[in-house]
This record gives structure tokens, C-alpha cells and sequence, in this order.
């Protein structure tokens, strides 16, 4: 019992259930939705999608633990009330679980066969290229921008492996829109990975980098901004190419309404920096990982597949 309380401790603290399952199956609907093409492709089997969903769940799992043991010496010093950096659970221990939940991945990937075992395989083998830090860490480290962006393609690949899991195809069936689609979250999960390390000037600490301390907060935003409108572009284009026949104000607009909401509150605290407009604008980028494939996801299924 005291196994399974450090680790249920572990996951509310740094991967909380709930929040996390949400965030998977609402990105996996999206993605699902924009990748099926009836006619084209066979519908799914529900145990297909429940296999991949759950080899998905698992790969931001690991992602998430990867990182913890990455971070370990610099939570030590910086962040010593996180689980791992205050003892909660043993260096060893936490390695024997990473690799029970990889174990677990491949086995399930690998009672699934083609395509869906080649898809993961590249998955996989690129949250192991995070995990040793392309083998540059020491010269990318402290460059947080760089950092950031190469770690956050792994939502690209991600939506990849769904098309697979989904059309049960390799990566070269994907279409054109679906290509796009998946570069669009590889913005996505920037703006997020941007937003979550913004702060006001009181909020800063001496030894941990932000991005509103490197670029200054009007600097840190129009970073920001840049990725939403990537985000949004690549989109638009789905969906005047892949959804002609219903790609108006319907489709486009709800993802557009979130794109905004974030871009103006993102202004808003670069005109103020102070803790109130800070916190705000991380909460809505927060929102906005859920509710932006959230919109695109509803619009699709109401107006595509209803």
C-alpha cells in the first residue's frame, strides 16, 4: 500500500490523472478527426483505439518521467518539494517503473502489429532522443527557446502514431492535411510550453530561466503569438483543402475565438506584467491546450461526420 500511495502522490503532484486523460482524449479525438477520411479508410475497431489510446496515455507517461529524472539535479536545488528531488520515491525505484510503463507500451504496440508497432517504434525512439538531450545537452540547456521547440515535436509524432492508430496506416498513407495537421500541434504544445514558463517580475527566480526574464514579457508573448497563428494557420489550410464543402464560419471560427482569447490576454499582461495578469494569461494558456483541439474536434465531427 505504501508503493501505491508514493506513486498515486507522485502522479496528483506531476501528472494528474484526470486533467491528463482529458487533455490525451480530447488531442486524440481532434487529431482522430482530422486524419479518418470515410470511404477511404475502414472504420476503427474500438479495441484498436482503445490499445492506441492507452499506448498514447502511456507515451506522455513517460515523457513526463523521463523528464522528472532529467531535472532531478536542478530540482535538488531549485525545486526540492517535487517527489523525486525530496525523496518521495528512490532514483531506482522511479527507473524500474519507466521501464515497466515502456515495457508495457511496446507489448501493447506490439500485440497491435503493423502499422501501429512501426508508428510507436518512432515515437519511441524520439522521447529517448529527449531523454538523452539529442546528445547535446550541455550546449542546448541554456538555450531555453531551442530546448523547447525540439523537445515539443514529439506532439507532431505524437499525432502521427493517432493517424496510425486511427486509419491503421503508416506514415506515408497520411495525406497532405493530415501532415499539416500534425505540424499544427507541434505549435500548439509551444504555446503552451511557452506560456507555462511566463511570469511577473516577482515571480522570477535567481537560477531558473523563463522566458519573460530572457525576452523580456512583450518578447516572451510575441513568441507566443507567432505559434498561434502557425497553429491557426496550418489549420485554416486543413480545412479549406481536406473539408472544403463545409469550411466556413462553422469550422473555422471556435478555433479561431480560443486563438484570440489567448493573444489578447497574452497582450494584455505585456502591457501589465503584474501577478494578477501573469497568472491569468498561464491559466488560458493552459485552457487553451484543451480547448483549441477541443473546438476543432466538435467542429469536425458536427459538421463532417454527423
Amino acid at each position: 500500500m505504501a508503493f501505491v500511495r508514493r506513486w498515486w502522490q507522485f502522479l496528483k503532484e506531476r501528472h494528474e490523472p484526470f486533467s491528463i486523460t482529458l487533455m490525451v482524449a480530447i488531442f486524440f479525438a481532434a487529431v482522430a478527426f482530422v486524419a479518418y477520411q470515410p470511404g477511404v479508410h475502414a472504420p476503427p475497431c474500438w479495441k484498436r483505439l482503445a490499445a492506441g489510446f492507452a499506448i498514447v496515455w502511456l507515451v506522455f507517461l513517460h515523457m513526463r518521467m523521463f523528464d522528472e529524472v532529467k531535472d532531478y539535479d536542478v530540482d535538488r536545488e531549485h525545486n526540492p518539494e517535487r517527489p523525486l528531488a525530496r525523496g518521495l520515491i528512490g532514483v531506482g525505484e522511479f527507473s524500474a517503473m519507466t521501464m515497466l510503463v515502456l515495457a508495457i507500451e511496446i507489448s501493447l504496440a506490439g500485440i497491435m502489429q503493423w502499422p501501429m508497432l512501426p508508428a510507436y517504434m518512432m515515437v519511441l525512439c524520439f522521447t529517448l532522443l529527449m531523454r538523452m538531450e539529442f546528445f547535446v545537452g550541455d550546449w542546448m540547456r541554456p538555450k531555453l527557446e531551442l530546448y523547447a521547440i525540439t523537445h515539443t515535436f514529439s506532439a507532431a509524432m505524437i499525432s502521427m502514431l493517432i493517424h496510425s492508430i486511427v486509419c491503421f496506416s503508416d506514415f506515408a498513407g497520411a495525406d497532405r492535411g493530415m501532415l499539416l495537421y500534425a505540424l499544427g500541434n507541434w505549435f500548439v504544445f509551444n504555446v503552451f510550453e511557452f506560456g507555462r514558463k511566463t511570469f511577473a517580475v516577482e515571480e522570477e527566480r535567481d537560477g531558473v530561466e523563463s522566458y519573460s526574464n530572457r525576452l523580456k514579457p512583450i518578447g516572451a508573448v510575441m513568441l507566443l503569438l507567432v505559434n498561434i497563428a502557425l497553429a491557426y494557420a496550418a489549420f485554416y489550410y486543413v480545412a479549406v483543402s481536406k473539408f472544403a464543402a463545409v469550411a466556413d464560419w462553422r469550422l473555422l471560427a471556435p478555433a479561431g475565438v480560443v486563438s484570440l482569447l489567448v493573444a489578447v490576454i497574452g497582450l494584455i499582461y505585456a502591457a501589465k506584467p503584474v501577478l494578477a495578469n501573469a497568472k491569468l494569461y498561464r491559466g488560458v494558456v493552459t485552457l487553451y491546450l484543451l480547448a483549441y483541439p477541443a473546438t476543432i474536434a466538435g467542429a469536425v465531427y458536427l459538421l463532417v461526420y454527423r
